[in-house]
C-alpha cells in the first residue's frame, strides 16, 4: 500500500494538466453555492453594521472593529470553500479510484469488522474520506458475496 501525493498526479490520463482537464475547475455543488451565498450575505450584513456604527454619533471603536473583523471573517469563509471546498472531495475520489481490489480485500481481512476495515484504509491512504472509504468496503463485500453465490450454485 503507498501513499500518493498531490503532485504525484498532475497530469490526468488525457495528458493535460490538472485534476479536471482543458474543462477547468469541476462544477460546484449546490451546498457550496448555498454555503458561499450564505456566508458572503452575512459578511455584507457585517459590513452593513460596520458602516452604521462607524457614521453613528456615539459609535465605540472597538465596535466598528469587532463588526469590521466578522465581515472580513465571513467573506475569507466564504472564498475559501469557494476556491478550496471541492478539492478535500476530488482528492478522496481519485484516491479511491486507485485503490486496487487487492488492497481494499487486505483491509478487510486484516480488520474485525467493517468499521474497523474502513479505519484501516483511511489510515493507510490519508486523505481518503469516509464516505468512500465506506463505499469501497460495501463494494468488496458485495463482490465477495457475489462470487460466493456463482460458486454454490445460487444466483
Amino acid at each position: 500500500m503507498t501513499s500518493r501525493t498531490p503532485s504525484d498526479h498532475s497530469v490526468n490520463d488525457s495528458g493535460s494538466a490538472g485534476p479536471h482537464g482543458a474543462d477547468g475547475p469541476a462544477p460546484r455543488g449546490a451546498q457550496t453555492v448555498a454555503y458561499v451565498a450564505a456566508t458572503a450575505l452575512g459578511g455584507i450584513g457585517a459590513l452593513v453594521v460596520a458602516a452604521v456604527e462607524l457614521t453613528s454619533p456615539e459609535a465605540g471603536t472597538l465596535d466598528v472593529l469587532l463588526w469590521s473583523a466578522l465581515a472580513v471573517l465571513l467573506f475569507a469563509a466564504a472564498a475559501r470553500r469557494w476556491w478550496f471546498g471541492a478539492s478535500g472531495e476530488d482528492r478522496s475520489r481519485r484516491i479511491a479510484s486507485e485503490l486496487g481490489a487487492a488492497e481494499v480485500a487486505e483491509a478487510v481481512q486484516s480488520s474485525s469488522g467493517e468499521v474497523d476495515a474502513v479505519r484501516r484504509l483511511r489510515v493507510a491512504h490519508p486523505g481518503l474520506g469516509l464516505r468512500d472509504a465506506y463505499e469501497l468496503v460495501q463494494r468488496h463485500r458485495g463482490d465477495r458475496r457475489s462470487v460466493e453465490g456463482r460458486s454454490s450454485g445460487i444466483g
